[in-house]
């Protein structure tokens, strides 16, 4: 496979960080109504797919300070948004659980992120789609590669 030109590899990592950024942008938008601040809503969400996570384990996936997670949980928690329950294998740890309010939130989010997709990708044939799924999962793949070689040359260089 030819390597791409470098004009267009510039303007595939621009378009990428712009609809990143409209997206989020959008979607804010759209759940402004639910009083939810962003790091809120995002808590919840990712929460909601894992019921039951650490606090560590909720930093780790949202690439976020432990410190960060837990001071978001104490907000939530005093909000009544979620419940912290000691974890039984590590008294140090909590496991963190959405409250019914929030199930019904996070359901509101997954409709309303589904609303915005469904917009987003208006027009696009589907078999495109499926193409650039495939063409994204590439670029993941790739970076997951290339962040593991990354890390095995800077943990062999040390």
């Amino acid at each position: 496979m030819s390597a791409v030109h470098a004009t267009d590899a510039r303007r595939i990592s621009l378009l990428l960080s712009d609809i990143n950024r409209q997206v989020r942008r959008v979607f804010d938008r759209r759940v402004k109504h639910l009083g939810l601040t962003r790091a809120q809503w995002m808590f919840l969400f990712y929460l909601g797919r894992e019921p039951g996570l650490t606090q560590s384990q909720l930093a780790e996936l949202m690439q976020m300070e432990k410190i960060s997670v837990s001071r978001q949980a104490e907000r939530l928690e005093r909000a009544g948004w979620i419940e912290r329950r000691d974890d039984r294998a590590d008294a140090r740890a909590y496991r963190l659980y959405p409250t019914a309010r929030a199930g019904r939130v996070v359901a509101k989010l997954n409709d309303l992120a589904d609303e915005l997709r469904a917009d987003y990708l208006e027009g696009l044939p589907a078999d495109r789609v499926h193409a650039l799924i495939e063409d994204l999962a590439r670029i993941r793949s790739n970076l997951v590669r290339l962040r593991g070689a990354d890390a095995e040359r800077s943990s062999s260089s040390a």
